[in-house]
């Protein structure tokens, strides 16, 4: 064949490798050409497909504290809702002992807007492994997670408990975040096939011996959930979960159609919803008269590790100043505040840029924070005034 022809051979099966590339991968493409600024991420999420839905409607009811009935002083309740427009936030509610004390939404959004609150998401897994172990659908977070991950049991990863991914302390590698194409992590949130994915990233550390707020722990736990209970993600929420919660309309992405669920983010629901999960954690896991979660799991899941003592499964622990997810500058952390919390059980879920689900024990609080996402925001502005303007 002469040199013109073994020339035309080599470009046709570049294009045809190239095609069967794109047409393998075109939903990422799609996601990654749709994907809408930082300035609409948290409401803008109609571009994504496919979804699985977990619940519908407004939910159950909570109640809302009259003025004259309100146990939080009027000023101090001003006050924080006037931070929270100032730092554009598209929803928030303070609730004391299960009653609504103040509810704001920023034009276009009402009670039934729903949200992605990004890294919030891993503390609802988190949430799920509780009633997992508590009904015995998993024995012990200290049995290997190669147990579920026949992928492991050949390499040293099968050192790495249940315990370790769900505490951050895998020593699995981090895929660092990028917008471009080829970042691994990236993917994570919008490409195909993600548990493979994940499941295929290598260990750096011996576990159990380095604290890194790591993304792909979660994904794993996805595969470890729905391989030790037989059930996908979204099934498992709605009957376990959402479901006794009394919950409302969410919402979570799929990788692909009938794939996998995305644990490391992209769950989407109301600002309502996520009170009702922190009310549920204060009164000790019960809805009413169904225990949903038990008193001890939510112990071992709110008490910080010895490798990070303000870290607990994917549910930061503050006192009296702020947890951070690593030492450094990254575009995904929690921000310094200005001044010492005023109590020592501060403890939340955390989203990215100033996306919030608070609870304080001692004072029955529970505080939802939603908005444009801003790393100047500051936790101190809501919670130092709330605990002063506590009435009794």
């Amino acid at each position: 064949m002469s040199r013109r022809g073994n020339l035309l051979v080599y470009l046709a099966t570049f294009v045809v490798l190239v095609s069967g590339y794109f047409a393998y991968d075109w939903r990422f493409w799609v996601r990654h050409l749709q994907s809408p600024p930082d300035s609409r991420i948290v409401f803008d999420f109609d571009w994504y497909e496919p979804k699985a839905r977990v619940g519908e409607g407004a939910g159950r009811e909570i109640a809302v504290a009259a003025p004259d009935q309100r146990t939080i002083d009027q000023a101090a309740l001003d006050q924080v809702v006037a931070y929270a427009k100032e730092l554009d936030s598209y929803a928030l509610i303070v609730a004391r002992n299960g009653v609504i004390q103040a509810e704001y939404y920023k034009d276009g959004f009402s009670a039934d807007s729903m949200y992605d609150t990004g890294s919030m998401h891993k503390g609802l897994l988190s949430v799920a492994f509780g009633i997992a172990v508590d009904q015995g659908l998993i024995p012990a977070l200290d049995m290997p997670a190669s147990t579920y991950l026949p992928e492991w049991q050949g390499d040293a990863r099968r050192a790495i408990t249940i315990r370790h991914l769900i505490a951050n302390t895998s020593g699995l590698a981090e895929l660092q975040f990028s917008e471009v194409p080829w970042s691994a992590a990236y993917r994570l949130f919008i490409g195909i096939d993600i548990d493979r994915m994940a499941l295929g990233v290598p260990l750096v550390d011996p576990p159990g011996t380095k604290f890194v707020f790591n993304h792909v722990n979660a994904q794993i736990l996805h595969s470890v959930l729905t391989r030790a209970t037989g059930m996908t993600y979204v099934d498992f929420l709605k009957r376990h979960f959402w479901a006794p919660l009394g919950n409302g309309a969410a919402q979570i992405r799929i990788d692909e159609p009938d794939g996998n669920a995305r644990t490391v983010c992209c769950f989407q629901t109301t600002a309502r919803s996520w009170l009702r999960i922190a009310q549920m954690i204060l009164d000790g896991g019960k809805v009413g008269d169904v225990q949903v979660i038990s008193p001890r799991w939510i112990s071992d899941m709110t008490t910080g590790t010895a490798l990070n003592p303000k870290f607990g499964f994917n549910m930061h622990v503050a006192q009296p100043d702020p947890p951070r997810r690593r030492s450094g500058t990254d575009r995904a952390q929690p921000t310094q505040v200005n001044e010492p919390f005023a109590v020592d059980d501060v403890r939340y879920l955390e989203g990215r840029g100033g996306q919030r689900t608070m609870w304080i024990p001692s004072k029955g609080l529970a505080i939802i924070r939603i908005g444009k996402i801003n790393f100047a925001w500051d936790d101190a502005k809501l919670i130092n005034p709330l605990i002063a303007g506590l009435k009794n």
